[in-house]
């Protein structure tokens, strides 16, 4: 069966005892577990301290065992024995396999055998050296769970999941087959651009890709694929780095958000034609207005209705929060403040008003807000505040000066008591209303310059919140 290999210290031919020292010096004394094997009839011919000492056999019983009485597969332990340490019925170099073994106490272990062949006293033997793989074995049946009671899982979520690698799918979800069109094994192999045409990234976009390139972090942009069926999907996508089967991969959720990016699109679109509405007394006042989103749908909002031909009252404010959340309250408060006003004009007693419904319909969905009344009639503006709380007045060929109304935001606090100014005014007077996003980028003395003046220094800045900027000058 196999070729004689001979031990190399036979070159200086030495004696049986000799030899003997020798392989006592290299074999028994050696940590690692150490059998010699009869490849014949699989006896063991001979066993180490160290595989003594790990079986529970003396080295007397152990020469009396056969490698069936230590695999647990019993008669077939042999035949695996020989399959491994000799493919094709040959000896063919070092071979490495694994078994199960049996202690002498009964318990059953993972083993890794690493072969050879040696000639010792002229006795062809398998020298075989036996790692105890128990561990890495168990840890590879918790890793193969783990993963499988995350497929099970993922496969459950509503949401498209791809595990994704060096531009290859590993492993997709239900929700991810229906979203490409096709049963979610057939993803396997490939790549998102075998599927999907993508609309070109924005700058923006392409920058947060290149920086999420290392797979150190979690990252999320949204961006528009094109199914090559034609079919439109504006996603949403997180990643988010993860080990699959022992690779570094990325977990990709893509969240189909093109009903809500449509509904987006229509609240932009209503929100920007609310505030493009003129001043109702056009030829009393000139309006002029910043109105910078920080996102595409503000929190930020103002309002003016006409009371009669002499007085329009105006409320301009900021809703906590952002996006569709904020337009939902931003509708439900302009409703509010034109039921306020079937009761009242002064502006204090419409904060009052307006602070009550929305400790009672808003929850915490605070509103910061300064309410004024201009009446032409009497040349007076009445305002009060409600966590706006300052107003710029430019008098005429005059310098500007700061009012301050003081109050809590509106569904702060239900008691909430709100402070209101009056203040003279002649033709060419201004009054400038403005948002906390102003206040972020522009000093105090800076907001009641002109519109120009203020559009040619914010092009340069970053904003941090929603900017809304109000002047009303006096025909």
């Amino acid at each position: 069966m196999a070729t004689d290999i001979q031990c190399k210290n036979q070159q200086h031919q030495p004696t049986p005892a000799q030899c003997m020292e020798h392989y006592g010096c290299i074999y028994d004394n050696n940590h690692l577990i150490t059998l010699l094997i009869d490849p014949e009839n699989g006896g063991i011919v001979d066993a180490n301290k160290a595989a003594c000492d790990y079986y529970g056999y003396n080295l007397r019983l152990f020469r009396k065992l056969d490698i069936t009485d230590l695999s647990s597969g019993g008669e077939e332990g042999l035949q695996q024995f020989r399959s491994g340490a000799f493919p094709g019925g040959e000896y063919t170099g070092k071979r490495v396999f694994t078994d199960r073994h049996k202690l002498s106490g009964g318990q059953i272990i993972d083993v890794e055998m690493h072969t050879g062949m040696i000639t010792m006293l002229g006795k062809n033997c398998v020298y075989t050296v036996i790692h105890d793989v128990s561990e890495r074995v168990r840890s590879e049946q918790r890793l193969k769970e783990s993963e499988e009671r995350y497929r099970n899982l993922v496969d459950l979520c509503p949401e498209a999941i791809l595990v994704y690698s060096a531009g290859v799918i590993l492993f997709a979800n239900r929700q991810a087959g229906k979203m490409f069109g096709c049963p979610e094994k057939t993803l396997h192999g490939k790549s998102i651009d075998d599927f999907f045409s993508e609309e070109p990234l924005t700058r923006s976009e392409s920058m947060k890709l290149k920086k999420t390139g290392s797979m150190k972090e979690n990252f999320r942009l949204k961006q528009r694929y094109i199914r090559h069926d034609g079919t439109v999907f504006d996603l949403e996508i997180s990643g988010v780095p993860i080990t699959y089967e022992g690779e570094t991969a990325l977990q990709l959720v893509f969240r189909d958000i093109t009903e809500s990016r449509k509904e987006m699109e229509r609240a932009i679109i209503m929100q920007e034609h609310r505030h493009a509405a003129p001043f109702p007394l056009k030829q009393r006042a000139e309006l002029s207005r910043m109105y910078i989103p920080a996102k595409s749908l503000s929190g930020d909002f103002y309002l003016f209705h006409k009371l009669d031909e002499q007085r329009v009252v105006g409320i301009i404010g900021d809703v906590a929060g952002k996006g569709i959340s904020a337009a939902l309250s931003i509708s439900a408060l302009r409703v509010l403040f034109l039921d306020s006003l079937q009761h009242t004009a002064e502006p204090v007693r419409i904060l009052q008003d307006l602070n009550l419904k929305a400790v009672q319909h808003l929850g915490e969905d605070y509103i910061a807000a300064c309410c004024f009344v201009l009446d032409f009639g009497k040349g007076r503006l009445t305002a009060a505040g409600a966590g706006i709380n300052e107003f710029i007045v430019v008098p005429a060929g005059a310098d500007s000066r700061t009012v301050t109304v003081k109050g809590a935001p509106l569904g702060m606090f239900a008691g909430s008591e709100f402070e209101q100014a009056i203040v003279p005014f002649l033709p060419g007077d201004r009054f400038c209303f403005y948002s906390d996003g102003m206040e972020l980028l522009f000093e105090e003395h800076e907001l009641g310059r002109t519109l120009e003046e203020l559009e040619e220094r914010i092009a340069g800045l970053t904003l941090q919140d929603d900017c809304t900027w109000l002047s009303l000058k006096i025909k």
